[in-house]
């Protein structure tokens, strides 16, 4: 059976046969599918430099160097599912099942750069496996290599080399979805010496030879994912020894092979730059205490792309995350059920333009994402558990442009949040999701959306409110913000006019009620306060310090610190007496001492641990001790710069005593202030005045 085409204009019309003829991308298509054609049509004539030949779904079994005699210009072949319908292959016991391609077929088709040949019978005994992949590589277009040979969905159990003599042009080859379960061991590929890109996807392939691929010195791009049937066997060596063979290789995909242990425990390429690894066991690399695989891709020093989601991954260990290759830009960490990131960590990757976060259980996002990256441009972490965004989580972060928080917990956003103006750089904010609570409170993320240029996709569509029932399913930028503002403004007139009445009224009442009462109180309280600043006369010093001044960074802590917030700061003058800067030259050490602690109110050791051992503050705590034995006058305040004396009997009876007079300085920064404060009252007021009623009996006065 023949099909004759003819000319007419610039396309040819079919004589015999309806097949649709079309001109697409400066080629004519001959479409010839699903016409029940047991044999090859042949043209008249022609007038076109590039043509597609498609005969899908026909009954063609076998095609030899004659079937394309009269189509010289073809540049594309697609012979793909010609076979009888499984249904009618009982009844076709005398036919062939499947297509049967003679040697020599493509040999004079010098300009052919597609042939596709998919879902084909090449085994009567087996029908081929229809399979859909959910994730397959994002690949670029195989054409684009050069010519491409397409085998895939056709049973092929083996490849013989000898079978592919006449297609040492190819440079894409798909041998996916084929069930092929041999070990490759380096010959299979001998006659593709230009193969660049390689299809061995849903297959059942062996890498145990070190030799695998080792012939294709030319191959970029290499895919054999879903072949699990290797890795999944346990008692033998898993290698992925094979990359190192693979000189030119630039993206390879590992995808959706349960990689659970390997026999080396890294992965080295210098070549590499996308590498697909989804769909394996990552946790089970990385369980708690085992660090073999901890450097896994380390080695993959040119690597700029990691897709590692679907792993499992729930606690990601720091140190695996740290020996990443550092030149990513890419890296996809989504659905692993991860339940914390280790944001600083980020700060170890320079380049890092893309994060994918998304369908984990991650709750918070750190605050000032800028301190740990500089680079990051599109940060995804959708479908997560987050409810609030930190204060301070976009400040100067002016690389990142593109944000997805789309299926989270958010019920509103501060505008502080997001910045505004010129502090904003946000160009795409997906909000899809999130159960905003349309009250007052969402007025700043509405405010913000209308004033900054910011794209937010279906935002009058999908960006609802949950809550309150009356706005749910409606969107928010379709809140009334007008009614927020009726509601402040009375609010705030309610509380004008009750700031003016409820005095006027309550005023007179308490006045006539209870004026004597307030009266007797202010003038006691005025008594108090007297009592606390009364001064014993003869003193010229509030307070004498006594430290360690062969210490640097003591005497650094008295003149810059002590002196500074004692003498210099606050309201009331507070005098110190200093060693190096009021004893009188020439003098004897003691007798500075004893003159000191007689001239000043208070005596104020400053105690280390070296501090301690030495003799003059033996002295001249025992100085003090005896002013307090001889005068009744208790002078003693220290300060703990360091934990010393933790089992002092004296220093344990002192805190029950007059626990005031004892002063540890802070650890926290936000605590020094009240440090300073406590050390200003204790230096104004008598001791005596704050000891703990249940030991005064105990204390001669």
């Amino acid at each position: 059976m023949a099909c004759f085409l003819g000319v007419d204009s610039s396309l040819p019309t079919n004589k015999t046969i309806p097949c649709s003829i079309t001109e697409q991308n400066n080629s004519v298509v001959f479409d010839c599918s699903a016409r029940s054609l047991k044999e090859v049509p042949q043209p008249t004539d022609y007038k076109s430099n590039s043509v597609v030949l498609l005969l899908k779904q026909n009954l063609i079994q076998t095609i030899d160097q004659s079937s394309f005699q009269e189509w010289q210009n073809l540049t594309k072949i697609d012979i793909s599912v010609n076979h009888y319908p499984k249904s009618r292959l009982d009844n076709v016991n005398k036919c062939k099942r499947g297509l049967e391609i003679r040697n020599g077929t493509f040999s004079n088709l010098t300009k052919l750069e597609q042939l596709i040949i998919e879902s084909n019978y090449y085994d009567t005994k087996t029908s081929p496996a229809v399979i859909t992949p959910e994730n397959q590589l994002v690949k670029p277009q195989c054409s684009k290599y050069g010519k491409t040979l397409d085998l895939s969905l056709n049973s092929i159990f083996f490849i013989d080399p000898e079978e592919f003599r006449a297609f040492s042009d190819i440079a894409c080859l798909n041998f996916s979805s084929n069930g092929i379960g041999q070990d490759l061991n380096g010959s299979e590929f001998i006659y593709f010496p230009n193969l660049a890109y390689l299809d061995l996807s849903y297959n059942k392939l062996d890498f145990a030879s070190f030799g695998a691929f080792q012939e294709l010195k030319q191959l970029e791009v290499l895919d054999i994912s879903y072949n699990r049937h290797y890795f999944i066997v346990e008692g033998v060596t898993h290698h992925l020894h094979f990359i190192e063979n693979l000189h030119k290789l630039t993206i390879l995909n590992l995808s959706w092979n349960e990689i659970s242990t390997l026999t080396e425990p890294e992965i080295k390429s210098n070549s590499l730059k996308e590498l697909r690894f989804a769909g394996n066991r990552l946790d089970v690399l990385w369980r708690k205490g085992d660090t073999r695989y901890l450097n896994l891709f380390k080695q993959c020093t040119n690597l700029s792309l990691l897709d590692i989601s679907h792993n499992r991954i729930h606690i990601m260990p720091d140190e695996a995350l740290i020996n990443l290759p550092t030149n990513l830009s890419e890296l996809y960490f989504n659905q692993n059920g991860l339940q914390f990131f280790a944001w600083k960590n980020l700060r170890y990757f320079k380049n890092l333009k893309i994060l994918d976060l998304s369908h984990n259980r991650l709750t918070m996002i750190i605050a000032h994402l800028s301190n740990y990256t500089q680079s990051l441009q599109t940060l995804i972490i959708s479908y997560n558990s987050i409810q609030t965004l930190a204060d301070g989580f976009l400040i100067k972060a002016v690389s990142l442009t593109h944000l997805d928080l789309s299926f989270n917990l958010i019920q509103s956003i501060n505008k502080s949040i997001f910045l505004s103006g010129n502090d904003n750089y946000l160009k795409v904010l997906k909000l899809k999701g999130n159960p905003f609570d349309c009250t007052c409170e969402i007025i700043d993320l509405v405010q913000w959306i209308i004033k900054n240029n910011v794209t937010i996709p279906r935002l009058a569509t999908d960006v609802n409110c949950a809550t309150p029932n009356n706005w749910k399913k409606k969107g928010i930028i379709a809140f009334d913000i007008q009614t927020c503002n009726v509601d402040m403004i009375a609010m705030l007139l309610f509380l004008t006019s009750s700031l003016v009445i409820v005095p006027l009224t309550t005023l007179p009442v308490v006045k006539h009620l209870f004026y004597w009462d307030v009266w007797y109180i202010y003038h006691w309280c005025r008594a108090r306060l007297k009592r606390f600043k009364v001064r014993s006369s003869g003193s010229v010093y509030d307070a004498f310090i006594t430290y360690d001044e062969t210490d640097p960074a003591v005497t650094d802590w008295i003149y810059n610190e002590l002196c500074h917030q004692i003498e210099d700061k606050g309201n009331k003058s507070i005098l110190l007496c200093l060693e190096e800067r009021d004893w009188e030259p020439g003098k004897a050490v003691i007798d500075n001492i004893a003159q000191s602690i007689n001239q000043s109110k208070k005596t104020l050791f400053v105690l280390t641990k070296k501090y301690i051992t030495k003799g003059k503050f033996q002295t001249a705590f025992y100085l003090a001790m005896q002013k307090l034995m001889d005068e009744n006058m208790d002078v003693i305040v220290i300060v703990l710069l360091q934990p010393v004396l933790q089992n002092s009997q004296y220093l344990r009876l002192r805190k029950k005593i007059c626990k005031s007079s004892i002063l540890e300085w802070p650890k926290n920064p936000k605590a020094k202030p009240l440090f300073w404060q406590k050390m200003k009252n204790v230096l104004l007021t008598e001791n005596y005045t704050r000891y703990n009623n249940m030991y005064t009996d105990y204390i001669a006065m």
